[in-house]
């Protein structure tokens, strides 16, 4: 997917994003930050904060640098009242514009699926977050079922390449999480890994728990 086209989608959606998600896809993104375990003092890098559904959960006393290719999705997210400090910045989670090992944490919500290059995106993160990092993901994947993997297959043109709701969400119907958590050779090690399977091939999803492994 080109970034200028999930610029534009993410743009024209904004203001609709929220109420998209919460229709389709809502999922209580309090246990995810909850599993970072993060500490007073601590910096998390949330990767593709978008409207900010993740913010309300951090705890006070933490900083969150929330990036995002969409201007306009992080205007929804300054609108929330949050308790963590939070500091928003437009960056390409392809290039993240920081030092190496500068977060104590990551958090990354319905994005992998998003962008063009998974692996590259995930090894990103891994250069910014430290050693022993905590790394949460929930996003959309794959099923393990073949059978809704074939729906999926059909999709996987729309929903890439016109979205759903049309302009709006795009992503990857396919998006492999077997493949980028086990098969791709990051510095990782596996805490959690658990499928959200359903026969609707638009409600399949997972959510990891990562450390960073890296030398």
């Amino acid at each position: 997917m080109q970034v200028a086209k999930i610029i534009d989608s993410y743009d024209y959606g904004a203001v609709d994003y929220e109420q998209i998600m919460l229709r389709y896809w809502h999922i209580d993104r309090q246990p995810l930050i909850d599993s970072l375990q993060l500490q007073p003092g601590q910096t998390v890098l949330d990767a593709a904060v978008g409207t900010g559904l993740n913010l309300p959960s951090y705890p006070k006393g933490v900083s969150v640098v929330g990036v995002d290719l969409s201007e306009k999705m992080m205007d929804e997210a300054r609108k929330k009242h949050i308790s963590a400090d939070i500091t928003f910045k437009v960056a390409d989670l392809l290039n993240l514009d920081f030092p190496d090992n500068t977060f104590d944490a990551a958090a990354s919500g319905f994005t992998l699926c998003v962008v063009a290059d998974p692996v590259r995106a995930l090894s990103e993160i891994l250069r910014v977050t430290k050693h022993g990092a905590y790394i949460a993901i929930i996003d959309y994947s794959k099923s393990q079922d073949p059978e809704v993997q074939k729906w999926q297959e059909l999709i996987f043109d729309a929903a890439l390449e016109l979205g759903f709701p049309t302009g709006k969400i795009k992503w990857n119907a396919l998006m492999d999480y077997d493949k980028l958590i086990y098969n791709s050779q990051l510095p990782i090690e596996v805490l959690q890994d658990e499928r959200i399977e359903s026969q609707n091939p638009f409600l399949c999803g997972c959510q990891l728990l990562l450390r960073n492994s890296k030398g």
